[in-house]
């Protein structure tokens, strides 16, 4: 486990990381729409949501890509986040396209105390997590802290991240996955654009350092990493047995892992994502 000190240091580079990567284009990267629609996609076909009653929380939301995908079919979306900037831009963008804040708005939370003092108390029906859990140092403390947000008997946590790969020979592991993942200082590479489109979104730590095109391999095996850098806590993606060990500890049941139930190109090379869920009892 590590130290205070260490967890300090990679919150505060997701945090400068983010609030930078919120005004240089983030909401238009292609991976994050990629795996955002992909994911919420499966989250539609994996339970039942309702305009009328079901109550979602987009943990790590950065941009709003997951939240402005689900907004639609639910009854409302609360997008949580550490970085102000990624928070700005959420809300903005939902305003723009004329969603009310009862319906969707990010707040700034620094951490969850995993009590009923977060978010007031109020409890939800889905809890969604996408690309950011490589970006939490305790992914244990986290997964309970969320558990603890579900409704108890129905409420679920779905997240999304890199399926484990072989940092030696760069090669991702799983059935169909391809032969090579390919590097780009993080999954967040984005270009400047006006923050205009559908996109996506992180948290609490959840984006990375963007290469440019023009920005050649790091002479080291960095290279080989498709999410890198000061905010990143785990690198090498995550196993089955690991997401499922986490999930059971935090107290969920009915735990699914689904490999490959994502795909997306980064810095022209595919990774997989994997999609975990899990019921609060």
């Amino acid at each position: 486990m590590e130290s205070t000190a260490q967890q300090m240091t990679i919150e505060e580079a997701n945090v400068v990381h983010f609030d930078k990567a919120a005004k240089e284009g983030y909401d238009d990267n292609p991976f994050v729409e990629q795996v955002s629609k992909q994911f919420a996609d499966l989250i539609r076909e994996k339970c039942t949501l309702g305009k009328e009653n079901t109550s979602m929380m987009d943990y790590a939301c950065g941009t709003g890509q997951m939240s402005r995908k689900l907004e639609p079919y639910v009854q409302k979306v609360i997008g949580v986040d550490i970085s102000q900037g990624m928070i700005d831009y959420y809300n903005k963008r939902a305003s723009d396209l004329g969603i009310p804040p009862e319906k969707m708005q990010a707040v700034y939370v620094s951490s969850l105390k995993g009590d009923d003092s977060d978010l007031d108390g109020q409890k939800f029906d889905i809890i969604v997590c996408s690309q950011a859990y490589h970006h939490f140092p305790d992914i244990n403390k986290v997964t309970k802290d969320l558990t603890n947000l579900l409704k108890p008997g129905t409420g679920r946590l779905f997240i999304a991240d890199l399926m484990q790969y072989d940092r030696a020979t760069d090669s991702q592991s799983g059935d169909n996955a391809p032969q090579h993942l390919h590097h780009h200082h993080h999954h967040h590479h984005h270009q400047q654009q006006q923050h205009q489109h559908q996109h996506h979104q992180h948290h609490q730590h959840h984006h990375h350092e963007p290469p440019t095109e023009s920005q050649s391999p790091p002479p080291s095996d960095a290279h080989r990493e498709p999410f890198s850098g000061p905010s990143v806590a785990h690198q090498g993606g995550f196993t089955s047995d690991q997401i499922t060990r986490v999930f059971d500890s935090a107290g969920l049941q009915d735990i699914e892992f689904i490999p490959n139930a994502a795909s997306a190109e980064i810095a022209n090379r595919h990774v997989q994502l994997f999609v975990a869920m899990g019921r609060r009892p």
